[in-house]
């Protein structure tokens, strides 16, 4: 599709973390997307959220591959100096899962024939626990890892756990780059984690875990990544973050058949192998296993693409549910972060539908099956007034 924009700044820096939904930035850049918006960009691979965060903050990356929540935690200034930051653009849905330790699961009273299942196996660990604290082990506590204390991941394991009946203090959840997750696990020094793919698949195929519950069984239909930039840029650059924003819609809507189209996907394989990219070929994850069945990942969708503000207020109710943050659901926040009106733009210039509405009540699947879904039922909504 031609460029209907006229971008204020041609060569661009993008970040990104080495996993499987960084997909929209390489497939961008790989069809040529990016250049049919007048656009020359290079992606530059990251190893930490940390490390995405301060480079898009002091402009050494124009834009980024983010973790949902972090667009909001470097706004509030949490982990680190607040710097505003702004998402129209949700790249995907899905991809998380919890994996644990085989020497974990061997202690534990669950038949791995039930897995992944999110019931089955916190009950299992809630009762270990008990087990534990009833002997008065004098063991370590159990550690588990999560990418960042602003993600997806940490919320959905806390989540997890809290619906098991387990309390944050009877763990340790620590950080650990995602990379590094199944060394950690190896050696010992983590029990368990939440990742993105394909950290849990490459654990479980190399036999030092397994993968106990999907965070979509979790968290329905809920934003995993976000393309984000700082508020600073989007507000100097605007015709810039649109012609952005157009070549990362046009890449999600590539990928919205990825899983059924073996075409598509040993294609998709032929560029993460690269070692830019992920270096897929060098860990042993072929074509065929590239999206694990039981891990829900999607990329396309006129609900799934939208930044939802009511999914940014649930992720400020998680914030505060872990006294990370004591404010309110600080609408004019919201606002600022989330731009579902610039969303809407590209869409409609792309000929592509998007929801009329800002907020919408989350845990509610709706007829058309692409609303969000709770695992313990919760029903979220907060009045936009």
């Amino acid at each position: 599709m031609t460029s209907r924009y006229y971008p204020e700044q041609q060569r661009l820096t993008l970040g990104f973390v080495p996993l499987l939904d960084a997909a929209p930035l390489i497939v961008a850049q790989e069809l040529g997307l990016f250049a049919a918006q007048g656009l020359n960009v290079s992606l530059q691979r990251e190893a930490s959220w940390a490390s995405i965060r301060d480079k898009v903050a002091f402009g050494v990356l124009d834009g980024a591959q983010m973790i949902a929540p972090l667009p909001l935690a470097s706004s509030l200034g949490l982990g680190a100096a607040a710097v505003p930051m702004t998402t129209a653009l949700v790249l995907s849905s899905g991809g998380n899962a919890i994996t644990l330790s085989q020497r974990l699961l061997q202690q534990l009273d669950l038949d791995p024939a039930l897995l992944p299942c999110p019931l089955a196996s916190g009950k299992a660990l809630q009762q270990y626990l008990l087990q534990q604290l009833l002997r008065q082990s004098a063991q370590q506590p159990l550690r588990l890892a999560t990418v960042s204390p602003y993600s997806c991941h940490h919320y959905q394991l806390h989540y997890w756990l809290s619906t098991a009946g387990i309390s944050p203090r009877q763990v340790e959840v620590i950080g650990v780059a995602p990379a590094a997750m199944t060394a950690q696990l190896a050696s010992g020094a983590i029990d368990g984690f939440c990742v993105g793919e394909p950290w849990s698949s490459l654990a479980q195929l190399s036999g030092h875990g397994t993968i106990v519950t999907s965070c979509d069984q979790l968290w329905h239909n809920w934003q995993e990544k976000v393309f984000a930039v700082s508020q600073q840029f989007a507000n100097s650059k605007p015709q810039c973050y649109l012609a952005l924003l157009s070549a990362l819609l046009q890449a999600c809507h590539w990928l919205q058949d990825i899983q059924s189209n073996n075409d598509k996907t040993a294609q998709l394989w032929h560029w993460l192998a690269q070692p830019q990219y992920l270096a897929l070929a060098e860990r042993g994850l072929s074509g065929s296993k590239l999206f694990n069945k039981a891990i829900a990942q999607a990329f396309f969708g006129p609900a799934l693409n939208m930044p939802w503000r009511s999914q940014g207020a649930f992720i400020l109710q998680q914030m505060r549910n872990l006294q990370q943050w004591q404010g309110p659901l600080n609408q004019p926040l919201l606002q600022q972060v989330y731009r579902p009106d610039l969303y809407r733009q590209v869409a409609a210039n792309l000929g592509f539908d998007a929801p009329a509405e800002d907020w919408r009540l989350e845990g509610e699947i709706g007829s058309k099956g692409d609303g969000s879904r709770f695992i313990d039922g919760l029903l979220f909504g907060v009045n936009p007034g």
